[in-house]
This record gives structure tokens, C-alpha cells and sequence, in this order.
């Protein structure tokens, strides 16, 4: 099978209309991810607006329980949240302040949708090639340059 039609057929198993779910954000919820490399790709408003790759999706949808470990709650958080009082942007080592937190939840709880396919070779050319089609606009994938030390 050629590389291209490789890349294709993940990107389609992976997009599939039923492969999509609700972000439920609880550890049960996490612990029904398989414990296996893989792609993630998050839908908000049935565009897609994040994907990423992992050596273990399971661990990835931990992550997304924490603001501290996933770009993508502090990205949202900032996004919607940045004009409400008391607000303090997320880092790696800090998380939102507590309402701030709840609300975030909420949002994604509510307007998320997240599909993930195990791929044990092209996880990276997966995720440059589905993440290449999603509009700046709406992108999630958002990183600022990192400090060199």
C-alpha cells in the first residue's frame, strides 16, 4: 500500500461520523480510551478545531482533565474566559482559577466532540496532514515559541 493511501485511509477511519463521542472529562471516562499510540481530533461547532498524536491516548485524554497538561483547555480558557474577573491565565504549572475551571468544563463537556483511532505507524504525518486543513481561525493547535534554555 502506498504512504499516501495509507494517510488516507487513517484520516478517513479516523473522521468517521461514528468514531465521534462526548468529552465527558472524568477519569472513568479516560480509563475507556485504549492504553495504545495514537490520533485525537476534537470537534467544536462540527468543524474540527484540534488534532493530536500520542504514544498513549489514554493518558492524552488524562490530560485533558487538567489545564496544566493540555493546550487546549488553556487555549480555550483564554479564548472565552479572558474578560471575567479574577481571571489568571493557565500554565504548565498553574491551572485557571477554580471558576474559571468549572466554566471551562463546561464549555468542553458541552461543545466538544472527540474521535481517536490507535495508529501505530504515521501517527505525526496523520496529525500535520488533518491539522494542515483546519483554518487558523478556529484552530486549536496554537504554540507560542518556546523558550530556549
Amino acid at each position: 500500500m502506498e504512504i499516501e493511501e495509507y494517510l488516507n485511509k487513517l484520516e478517513f477511519n479516523l473522521l468517521e461520523n461514528t468514531n465521534w463521542q462526548d468529552i465527558v472529562l472524568t477519569r472513568v471516562w479516560a480509563s475507556t480510551v485504549p492504553n495504545k499510540p495514537g490520533v485525537y481530533a476534537i470537534k467544536e461547532n462540527n468543524k474540527i478545531v484540534y488534532v493530536g498524536e500520542s504514544g498513549n491516548l489514554r493518558g492524552r485524554m488524562k490530560d485533558l482533565l487538567d489545564s496544566r497538561h493540555h493546550t487546549v483547555r488553556r487555549t480555550i480558557g483564554k479564548k472565552l474566559f479572558s474578560e471575567i474577573d479574577n481571571f489568571v491565565m493557565a500554565t504548565s504549572r498553574i491551572k485557571f482559577p477554580e471558576h474559571i475551571e468549572v466554566l471551562l468544563n463546561d464549555h468542553i463537556c458541552s461543545n466538544l466532540k472527540i474521535a481517536y483511532l490507535e495508529v501505530k505507524l504515521g501517527r505525526k504525518e496523520l496529525e500535520e496532514r488533518i491539522q494542515a486543513t483546519i483554518p487558523d481561525e478556529i484552530k486549536l493547535n496554537i504554540r507560542g515559541r518556546r523558550k530556549s534554555s
